[in-house]
């Protein structure tokens, strides 16, 4: 009889302890379903967190925890300029300046002698004034009696205005030999100009002294005229 009250004991102990474990399982298993209730209530409540959590993506963020760069990073510079903010100036490409012309290559005729009105001589060799005819020293004008030696004249009249001084010739070569057409100045005064204003060269076609050659021939000056040793 012992030994079956001591079964029986222990039989109703194990079914107290099946009892318990199953209502502490029940238990748990509210409180489960009481927490899935309360975040659902949450949830409707407040719905953009939610969103927010479940949008965001674990590469938006570095092991750190520091935002990681964006994924195009010309973005921030296409950004619109915050309010109140001055616009940068585009800054333009700087306009080349244009070439400066070259300075005219004056070389220095050293008192040249005078071969015909319009012709310098020199020891390197010969001057031939541009843009004009010289006169020859043989050259006559008039005809018959009247005729006169306006060659001979014009030669004289431009040793007078040289008077053995020297001239700039504009002659790029500084080591120029021969015979060659070049632009001569004495100071300021252009040789050429002077010749032909005074009738004593022709200007060539198209040539700058045109005007004056013109003028010299209509007032009758220099060759245009009369024997000046005759007025």
């Amino acid at each position: 009889m012992r030994f079956l009250f001591l079964a029986l004991v222990t039989i109703a102990g194990i079914i107290g302890v099946v009892v318990l474990m199953q209502k502490g399982q029940e238990r748990i298993a509210a409180e489960n379903a009481q927490s899935t209730d309360a975040a659902a209530t949450a949830r409707q409540a407040d719905p953009g967190q939610g969103s927010a959590a479940d949008t965001s993506s674990p590469t938006d963020k570095t092991a750190g925890g520091t935002p990681s760069p964006p994924a195009n990073p010309t973005a921030d510079i296409a950004a619109p300029l915050p309010a109140g903010s001055a616009a940068r100036p585009v800054e333009k490409p700087s306009a080349k300046a244009p070439p400066v012309p070259a300075a005219p290559a004056f070389q220095v005729i050293a008192k040249p002698a005078v071969v015909a009105a319009g012709v310098l001589e020199t020891t390197r060799g010969r001057v031939v004034l541009k843009d004009i005819t010289p006169l020859e020293a043989t050259t006559r004008c008039g005809e018959g009696a009247s005729a006169w030696p306006c060659g001979q004249l014009a030669l004289t009249q431009l040793r007078r205005l040289l008077r053995g001084r020297s001239v700039n010739c504009e002659i790029p070569d500084p080591g120029w030999q021969g015979a060659v057409i070049a632009r001569c100045v004495l100071g300021e005064q252009d040789v050429a100009a002077w010749l032909v204003e005074n009738g004593w060269a022709r200007a060539n076609l198209g040539s700058p002294y045109a005007e004056a050659g013109h003028a010299a021939e209509a007032a009758e000056r220099g060759m245009f005229g009369r024997d000046p040793r005759h007025p």
